[in-house]
């Protein structure tokens, strides 16, 4: 079994007995969610696993017409960034754009500075009322020089960097033996609290390296809860920098010129294209926060294959289809969810709920029964409750997966390792690497009541858990569910730009036959916790 629970919260076993691998089950210390608009009338659910680290969710909606499909995970660090165009720049500075964004862009995703005189200055005020560290970002140069940090015009509290090479002041170097080598980051303060500024200059020649410096962000400690997590959202008729980057509807812009916008937002979702007034380059990922893949594209809330009348349908979100939106809601903190349209796209919370309610249906367009799925995103984990009351004709179950994990173990976009291992209680841990470059057959989990799933992502460690079954309701017709993996689904290495892909699945038992019809119900659960650390 992968679980059964007595509720859609139920967490124990019967008599109070420990759950297995609950160490997979375990907050990683988040506090925060938050809700934002996403592509193409989706979702992005954001929920910290750990201080200052997120998972983003995002459900896609390629089809309005259906409920909203969990397609991907991607872990952030959550930083508060202050931009170049929030700088106050004196002296020689040379503005530079990038002709891409995020990991699959050039050397820096919107805007840069670059200096090499020694007069010149970048200042910005950075403030939080809890303690935060600093970092700078910068892109690493084979002609790279020494960058020197002061904090409220001294060195007092610049505790993360030292005097490299005699210099007389703390500054590091952005030498890099691989020219615009993209999205370098040093911490150079820890443990401050309050309003601060923060100056950067050129510190002179390294060697190895020259006297360039190029800078991107200052960015400190993040929380969802801080308004500078992503971009801001874009205004209409609002002066604009080159390479200054926005969002909308879960794409991000950078502006390609200095100007003033139009009055419509831009709804490109790729390449160049114009506001009215001025043109904005699109891309799915933001310069900032960093991000890693720790799964891909495909179904995981449910899917079945049944027959009516010897006819098979699939059913099962934007992947299978066939089932029809009736009603939708987003609820944060109890209250209905609108999207802002001005300041930050994310709004925090302690919970996001998402009701959906739906007609199961066959191929044919024949109705089944009425189908509520209700999500529930709270720190470190989303737990989806499944409940379907058949009306319709009776339809024969040919296989159900009431949940289902996809996972990467190498991703291409960072050229990364990611999960490394899958745990399930009485089995032998499936360790991915050892099945490079074979598609091997499935592993069976018969005994298995939770799955675990270990790993790392943005050097940290990570931890996943998922549960899947029944839960006891009158007329439920669902009964027994195990597990199986698939280790790499296309005999995937861990190098290069594609992604390693797995996935495993919790599967209905369906050895006495299962079938469903007038006044029968389906009710269900699967819960994902992540943590890192």
């Amino acid at each position: 079994m992968i679980g059964f629970a007595l509720s859609p919260g139920h967490v124990q076993m019967p008599f109070g007995l420990p759950q297995p691998l609950t160490s997979f089950f375990r907050s990683g210390g988040g506090q925060n969610v938050a809700v934002a608009a996403g592509v193409g009338g989706g979702l992005a659910l954001w929920t910290e696993v750990a201080p200052a680290y997120a998972a983003c969710l995002i459900l896609d909606n390629d089809n309005p017409a259906t409920r909203l499909s969990w397609r991907e995970t991607l872990i952030a660090e959550l930083r508060n960034i202050y931009p170049v165009g929030e700088m106050v720049l004196s002296g020689s500075w040379s503005q530079l754009q990038s002709s891409g964004s995020g990991l699959g862009g050039s050397y820096t995703g919107n805007r840069a500075v670059s200096s090499s005189a020694a007069t010149a200055t970048a200042s910005v005020t950075v403030d939080r009322a809890t303690p935060y560290d600093v970092w700078v970002h910068y892109t690493g140069r084979t002609s790279g020089g020494y960058l020197r940090v002061d904090i409220d015009g001294a060195q007092d509290l610049v505790t993360e960097i030292d005097d490299p090479a005699g210099l007389g002041f703390r500054a590091f170097s952005t030498y890099a033996s691989n020219d615009l080598t993209r999205r370098q980051s040093v911490r150079v303060a820890t443990g401050l609290t309050g309003s601060h500024v923060v100056t950067v200059s050129p510190g002179g020649t390294a060697s190895p390296g020259g006297n360039a410096i190029m800078l991107e962000a200052i960015a400190i400690t993040g929380d969802l809860t801080d308004p500078r997590i992503a971009p801001p959202l874009w205004q209409a008729q609002t002066a604009y920098a080159m390479g200054d980057e926005v969002q909308w509807n879960g794409i991000y812009y950078a502006a390609r010129a200095t100007g003033t916008s139009g009055t419509t937002a831009p709804s490109h979702t790729g390449g160049i294209a114009s506001d009215g007034a001025l043109d904005w380059r699109a891309d799915h990922r933001p310069t900032y926060p960093d991000f890693v893949a720790i799964d891909y594209a495909s179904e995981r809330e449910y899917a079945l294959r049944f027959d009516v009348g010897g006819a098979s349908t699939e059913l099962g979100g934007q992947t299978h289809g066939n089932e029809v939106l009736n009603t939708r809601a987003i609820l944060l903190d109890g209250q209905p969810w609108t999207a802002p349209t001005m300041g930050s796209a994310l709004v925090a919370g302690q919970q996001v709920t998402v009701l959906e309610d739906m007609g199961w249906q066959t191929q044919s367009g024949t109705p089944l029964g009425d189908c509520t799925l209700t999500r529930v995103l709270t720190p470190g984990q989303m737990h989806h409750d499944v409940a379907m009351l058949a009306s319709g004709p009776t339809a024969v179950v040919e296989w159900f997966y009431p949940g289902m994990v996809p996972m990467v173990h190498w991703d291409g976009e960072s050229g990364s390792a990611v999960i490394e291992t899958v745990t399930a209680s009485g089995a032998t841990d499936v360790v991915l690497s050892s099945h490079s470059g074979t598609t091997p057959p499935n592993v069976e989990f018969p005994a298995a009541d939770r799955l675990g799933l270990t790993g790392t992502a943005l050097d940290q460690p990570l931890r996943y858990g998922h549960e899947a079954g029944a839960v006891a309701a009158p007329g439920n017709v669902l009964g027994d569910v195990s597990a199986f993996l698939r280790p790499n689904l296309d005999g995937a290495t861990a190098s290069g730009s594609l992604d390693w892909p797995a996935k495993a699945y919790a599967q209905a038992e369906l050895g006495g036959g299962l079938s469903f019809g007038s006044g029968d119900s389906l009710r269900f659960f699967s819960r994902h916790v992540m943590a890192l650390g």
